[in-house]
């Protein structure tokens, strides 16, 4: 228990019990506002008052709340270095990944784990720009058909959606290029292999 003495001129004190917000808030008051201490000296009989300070009943700040948006923050803040990280990774790996089917396949590992973390963010751009990058280490992989059903529903989410996202619509059609381009450059190299086979 915390006691406050304010005093206004001689007279009979009297005690006041009050929460120590309100105090707080009271006090405040009689220092910026002249016509409140001139209303308070002509309503009450008394010029010195003794506040006793009792503890508030409920907290102005939500602890329980603040230590649950500290924790959701923290984590949030590790889960985007982690996606930079990997994105960083992914993509040594996926420029590898054209000349070495080994870093095409560690590419596509890492797509998947940032698929991941962009989940638990609950960020659906990045999620399909996680899908577009794991669809590019399939088409490292000569794994046409599968790449090709992502990009697919990846553009028609993405010009289909509420808020479309040019950049991925754009990186959709560049896949799709790239897909194109090697599927005829294996087609190719198949073709002369059966030719060299029967000659």
């Amino acid at each position: 228990m915390q006691v406050a003495e304010v005093s206004y001129g001689r007279g009979a004190e009297r005690t006041i019990r009050i929460d120590c917000i309100f105090f707080y808030y009271l006090s405040k008051e009689l220092r910026v506002s002249r016509a409140f201490r001139i209303n308070l000296i002509k309503t009450q009989k008394s010029r010195r008052f003794r506040f006793i300070l009792l503890p508030t009943r409920c907290n102005l700040i939500d602890y329980n709340w603040n230590d649950r948006v500290t924790k959701m923050v923290r984590e949030r803040c590790e889960l985007e270095h982690a996606l930079s990280w990997l994105s960083t990774l992914g993509g040594a790996f996926s420029a590898l990944g054209d000349y070495f089917e080994r870093c095409a396949r560690i590419a596509g590992k890492i797509s998947v784990n940032q698929l991941k973390l962009a989940l638990r963010l609950g960020d659906p751009t990045i999620a399909s720009r996680c899908w577009l990058y794991f669809s590019l280490s399939l088409i490292q992989q000569q794994r046409f058909r599968i790449a090709r059903h992502i990009i697919y529903e990846e553009y028609k989410a993405a010009k289909q959606s509420p808020a479309r996202d040019e950049r991925i619509v754009r990186m959709c059609k560049g896949i799709w290029a790239k897909l194109q381009y090697e599927h005829n450059i294996h087609r190719s190299r198949k073709k002369i292999e059966n030719i060299s086979i029967n000659m």
